[in-house]
């Protein structure tokens, strides 16, 4: 019968959790990975690094001031119109409108956030924390990578690659353009 059970093979894999396999294959391949505790500081600093910018952080503020602004304008522009300074309401009505856009045309930068993906190429990925993951990889073939990345106002600024068995998670570098900042060490 395919389902009494006779079939059913008990190995000391099965009771294994993901970290231990995990750690398992770290420790075979002699692998250090990079502490959590210094990828939680270095997300941090990241982030107090690169704040949003005033204009974003006060941007009601900003609101309220183009309004009284524009509204300034129009009223000026109507009581000059009226007492025949046709001129001076026109500059008026230019000055206060021009001053209203400024805020429009000036670039903005708002917060930075952490974006995870999975990725399959690890050759995006520096060379010094490359050759750990492909090691990685070739012992434990079903483990996925995620590369994490701070993004702020569409630009890349920061990743760091981590390895993933189920919920276990190994992390083997972070780097910026070129320099690498921290990588998992060959024990």
């Amino acid at each position: 019968m395919p389902l009494d059970g006779a079939n059913f093979i008990l190995s000391p894999q099965n009771f294994r959790s993901p970290r231990q396999v995990l750690e398992t294959a770290l420790a075979a391949e002699r692998i250090e990975p990079v502490a959590p505790r210094r990828l939680c500081w270095h997300m941090a600093e990241q982030i107090r690094r690169h704040p949003a910018s005033w204009a974003y952080r006060q941007q009601r503020a900003v609101e309220l001031a183009q309004v009284a602004v524009l509204t300034a304008g129009v009223v000026s522009f109507v009581a000059l119109f009226s007492t025949n300074r046709i001129g001076w309401g026109g500059v008026a009505a230019f000055a206060a409108f021009a001053a209203g856009l400024m805020p429009l045309l000036l670039p903005v930068k708002g917060p930075a956030s952490w974006r995870e993906r999975i990725i399959d190429d690890l050759y995006e990925v520096p060379a010094a924390i490359r050759e750990p993951a492909l090691r990685l990889r070739s012992r434990l073939p079903e483990a996925s990578y995620v590369v994490g990345e701070l993004y702020q106002d569409r630009v890349r600024l920061d990743p760091y690659l981590v390895a993933e068995y189920g919920e276990a998670r190994a992390i083997l570098g972070i780097w910026d353009g070129d320099t690498v900042i921290a990588r998992a060490a060959a024990a």
